[in-house]
């Protein structure tokens, strides 16, 4: 049998299958904002993490800084980064993403991203995000 075949038959047998694959690759990964302090590198693939815990840290880049929307969430400093990943497939994506910082705390948004597998919506990174936490 092709692969896909066996996909389709795997799917017929248990629907409820395809429904847990999208919930799994979908659920928000943890984030330790003090180790994403160390560099470029374990910043995005922290912000990485957090939207697509299953994906596949390529390489990022700083697309320019400061992010011009920065000021309506507060951010003191900001940065426009591009995070490219493989998925599960194998297949390369890219997301672009702000990162924002005020104080200690850290934040991030999703600008785009060319994934077919939307980012979660839950991650942590949506919100402040203290290294120091209580």
């Amino acid at each position: 049998m092709f692969p896909i075949a066996l996909l389709v038959s795997a799917l017929a047998k248990n629907p409820d299958l395809a429904a847990s694959a999208v919930q799994t690759a979908t659920k928000p990964g943890a984030v330790d904002v003090a180790k994403m302090q160390g560099s470029l590198v374990d910043l995005s693939k922290g912000i990485l993490k957090c939207y697509h815990h299953t994906a596949n840290f390529q390489q990022t880049d700083i697309v320019g800084s400061p992010w011009d929307r920065a000021w309506q969430y507060g951010a003191e400093r900001s940065a426009v980064l591009r995070i490219r990943f493989t998925g599960l497939t194998s297949a390369r994506y890219e997301m672009v993403v702000a990162v924002m910082a005020k104080g200690d705390a850290v934040r991030s948004a999703v600008i785009s991203e060319n994934s077919p597998v939307h980012h979660s919506g839950k991650c942590e990174l949506e919100d402040w995000q203290s290294a120091h936490r209580e």
